[in-house]
């Protein structure tokens, strides 16, 4: 007889418990904007973008954005950590800085800027996150070969160096050649 009425009392205290969790979770939210974000940029430049972040809750969130992908360190973002009060917006700068000496074995390389929202005080770690999708491609000259040798990006103006003074000095060869030739 016992048994039969501890049973319900089990699943009545075990779903309270369940809902009482997941209040605190829902009060959690996290909205970003733009969706997606495009970076076109030269090995050795620097690109830069704002994130919105929005806390779209009643309550104060402290916030976190990082990216996630290889080659995570070509990226800085200002501020990293932030505390947002209800329905409060702030931009984030997201910039992305590929080394000169970075040898493209791709042009195209994708990531993913998180943004992740804890309430304060809470010590379950719930939380809520976005993900938006961050692709970067890399702009230089095309590869030398056909067969795709993964190349250095190399800049235009030290083509445009160097065949200059390619040009330079096939003029002084040519003309020096004329001189001894009269």
């Amino acid at each position: 007889m016992l048994y039969r009425l501890l049973k319900p009392l089990i699943w009545l205290l075990s779903i309270v418990v369940l809902l009482s969790f997941s209040s605190s979770a829902l009060a959690v939210g996290v909205g970003v904007t733009p969706g997606k974000m495009e970076f076109r940029v030269y090995p050795g430049g620097m690109k830069a973008q704002t994130l919105s972040v929005i806390n779209p809750s009643d309550e104060e969130s402290q916030f976190v954005v990082y990216v996630e992908g290889e080659h995570e360190e070509w990226f800085r973002i200002t501020p990293s950590e932030f505390t947002l009060g209800p329905h409060e917006v702030r931009g984030v700068e997201v910039a992305v800085a590929p080394p000169l000496s970075t040898f493209v074995t791709a042009e195209h390389h994708d990531f993913s800027v998180c943004v992740v929202s804890l309430p304060p005080g809470e010590d379950l770690n719930l939380g809520a996150g976005a993900r938006v999708a961050a692709h970067v491609q890399l702009r230089g000259l095309p590869y030398l070969w056909s067969w795709g040798s993964s190349l250095m990006a190399v800049q235009w103006w030290i083509v445009t160096a160097v065949l200059a003074i390619a040009l330079v000095a096939a003029v002084v060869v040519w003309r020096r050649r004329r001189a001894y030739n009269v």
